[in-house]
């Protein structure tokens, strides 16, 4: 997806993502009490389990030989679980995000996957690790090289305009029959719940992008929400995703949609769970 050496690109090998790690004085952040851990940069939190979509991707892997990218892997526990299995071993593995010390953490816990007794010595030279933004063109390389693409929980955090920019970039950077295999949050999640009304307003009405609002912490519920999450909860646009929406979306640029459906979270969380639609899922393939 990105070559080094551009202001908005960087390519970091293994070694040298762990040799920054340490440069930089990193630890690998802990987890909350519902198990998810915060990102660094402030763009949401990665579960300690995995979403359908997520699972059915590491199953698309096993026992092949491909090239794949996860775009906003953060700190790389599907890599490392897509990495792990001997049978795995002709994998090449992408790992995308726009923060570098995610990356570099990410190689830190693939160097103690390597280290465990058993593992096998091939794992760093599967991975690649690249710091690059998805709704930006001159940050997409290797078009039509990539087998498979991973993005869960990103686009919940891109304008309108950015999603369809990111859409025609995931469609370039596939092979023809590559498949995508997408995350995202809808509006029927506790901590946003004052929201669902408007949204669903909004829907019924026709609106074009029902769920983009500009101001993601206007709408966020105390009431389950700790002090120190709501800090976490930055000011910026958010676009809470549907099934219709995401399958309209990818089927308009050049999709085959598979699935494209609402799923409840994989984890217990009092601050998240609603009625079983926080999640919605897609899986789709692009037309040869």
């Amino acid at each position: 997806m990105v070559v080094g050496g551009t202001a908005n690109t960087s390519t970091y090998t293994y070694e040298q993502a762990l040799a920054a790690f340490d440069k930089l004085n990193l630890a690998i952040p802990t987890a909350e009490a519902d198990g998810r851990t915060q990102t660094l940069n402030k763009k949401g939190a990665v579960t300690a389990k995995f979403e359908y979509a997520t699972e059915e991707f590491l199953k698309f892997l096993k026992g092949k030989r491909v090239r794949v990218l996860e775009v906003g892997g953060a700190y790389g526990d599907v890599m490392i679980a897509a990495l792990k299995p001997k049978k795995n071993k002709d994998i090449e593995y992408v790992l995308s995000d726009l923060d570098e010390r995610h990356l570099f953490i990410a190689a830190k816990k693939l160097s103690n996957l390597i280290n465990e007794k058993g593992a096998r010595e091939k794992s760093p030279s599967q991975a690649k690790f690249m710091r690059a933004d998805i709704t930006k063109s001159q940050d997409i390389k290797g078009m039509g090289t990539f087998d498979a693409i991973l993005i869960a929980r990103v686009l919940h955090y891109l304008t309108p305009e950015q999603l369809q920019m990111t859409i025609k970039h995931l469609f370039l950077l596939l092979k023809p029959k590559g498949k995508v295999f997408v995350v995202a949050i809808t509006p029927y999640v506790k901590r946003y719940e004052s929201f669902i009304p408007e949204y669903e307003r909004r829907k019924k009405e026709g609106a074009e992008n029902p769920g983009f609002v500009s101001s993601l912490r206007s709408y966020v519920n105390a009431d389950v929400t700790a002090p120190e999450q709501i800090s976490n909860i930055t000011n910026e646009p958010f676009f809470f995703l549907d099934a219709d929406i995401l399958g309209s979306t990818f089927a308009a640029n050049g999709f085959r949609v598979i699935e494209s459906k609402m799923m409840p979270l994989c984890y217990k969380s009092t601050s998240w769970k609603l009625d079983g639609r926080e999640n919605v899922i897609l899986i789709a393939e692009k037309k040869s």
